[in-house]
């Protein structure tokens, strides 16, 4: 029977930033338990690939990197976000919400998750105090006085006063927990793909309101753009059904004038909406965060900055303290982050439902909101320091 301090399962994005951020925070040693090998490639993956997916970080998960010493390294393989050029299809009203305007280098970057995984596992393998079983998982949990005794398929026997699940939206770990959650089927789903373009993208990042749903272009190292295209089930299976050259033409269709003409589409993937939520974040001796916590509509690409705002106030509330499973300490984590989830819970829910509203008058009112985030700079900067989590 070996003692660890704390044990975070799940090696995913949000595992392995806790992992580091508690090292950073007065954690001596911490577990992390993942079900996937693990492995540094022998070489780093510095050429892009077309199918790559990708995560859009805001400029204040790059200030978590930079604090963790690795946000050089991010941003050399990553695209800028320099403006965010906001519209409705067929309505007049824009708004555009820039770097400059807003005093920052950059609103934010998007990042291969490939490039993401292997920076974050170099930092992993790097640290002494971070000890990484991978491939393993759970057998069993039982409950101490104190904690957890985790059994491990491996054989291994641990016990921690803290046991962490961040092992995604359908957690076994959370499930042992006894922590129940709640689906919201949005009876949309999400057609992912990368596009080539004719010509640069500037760092523009465009998101236009459908009537079937929100439409994001990201940008990407090499005059890509990554595309989130989101509609009714039915509607995105016929997406999926076009060839390439047809469902560019309907793309590019719905796109703002401004954007670049799209020359090329990669291989298109399609995931159910399903929002999913947890009853309970904390329970004495145990927390679930990222995906096990919350998932959220990908409109506004906020899931991943929401849990990396999570993360840190976890870290810093529990790195170091004698007692970091206590009921006491772990709710006043859960209280210090109800505000920020909830609003960007209920604006990512609400937000696409809101633009797909028909009704003349309320469309009406709607583009004039647009109008005036475009014209009303300090309304623009509030809406915009949310969005890069400042």
């Amino acid at each position: 029977m070996t003692q660890q301090p704390l044990v975070i399962v799940g090696g995913g994005m949000a595992g392995a930033m806790l992992a580091l951020l508690l090292r950073r925070h007065g954690t001596e040693k911490v577990v992390l338990v993942e079900s996937h090998p693990l492995t540094l490639p022998d070489k780093p993956p510095l050429t892009p690939s077309f199918d790559a997916r990708s995560t859009a970080l805001s400029a204040g998960t790059l200030v978590v990197l930079d604090k963790l010493g690795l946000g050089d390294a991010i941003r050399e393989h990553a695209a800028a976000i320099g403006t965010v050029h906001v519209s409705r299809q067929s309505r007049l009203g824009t708004t555009r919400m820039s770097a400059e305007e807003e005093g920052v280098e950059q609103l934010g970057a998007v990042v291969e998750n490939r490039w993401l995984g292997f920076v974050l596992l170099g930092a992993l393998f790097s640290d002494d105090g971070i000890s990484v079983r991978a491939p393993d998982t759970l057998a069993s949990i039982r409950r101490l006085d104190d904690g957890y005794r985790i059994n491990l398929a491996s054989g291994e026997s641990l016990e921690t006063p803290l046991l962490i699940a961040a092992d995604g939206a359908r957690s076994k770990t959370r499930e042992w927990l006894g922590i129940s959650a709640r689906d919201h089927d949005t009876g949309h789903d999400a057609l992912i793909a990368n596009l080539s373009l004719a010509t640069p993208h500037d760092g523009v990042a465009y998101e236009r309101f459908l009537n079937d749903g929100p439409l994001a272009l990201l940008p990407l190292p090499d005059q890509r753009m990554a595309l989130v295209w989101t509609g009714p089930r039915d509607q995105v299976a016929q997406w999926m059904a076009l060839t390439d050259s047809e469902v560019l033409a309907q793309l590019q269709a719905r796109c703002p004038a401004e954007a670049p003409r799209l020359t090329g589409i990669g291989e298109r993937q399609r995931y159910p909406l399903v929002l999913t939520e947890a009853c309970a974040q904390v329970v004495p001796h145990a927390v679930v965060v990222g995906n096990a916590a919350h998932t959220l509509h990908p409109v506004a690409g906020q899931g991943f900055n929401l849990t990396v705002r999570d993360l840190v106030a976890l870290a810093q509330t529990v790195g170091g303290n004698p007692n970091p499973g206590s009921l006491s300490t772990l709710r006043a984590y859960a209280e210090q982050r109800e505000k920020d989830q909830a609003l960007i819970s209920q604006t990512s829910r609400w937000v696409p439902e809101l633009f797909r509203v028909q009704q003349p008058l309320f469309a009406h009112s709607r583009q004039l909101g647009l109008v005036a985030l475009d014209i009303m700079p300090g309304l623009r900067s509030g809406f915009a320091k949310r969005a890069m989590g400042l």
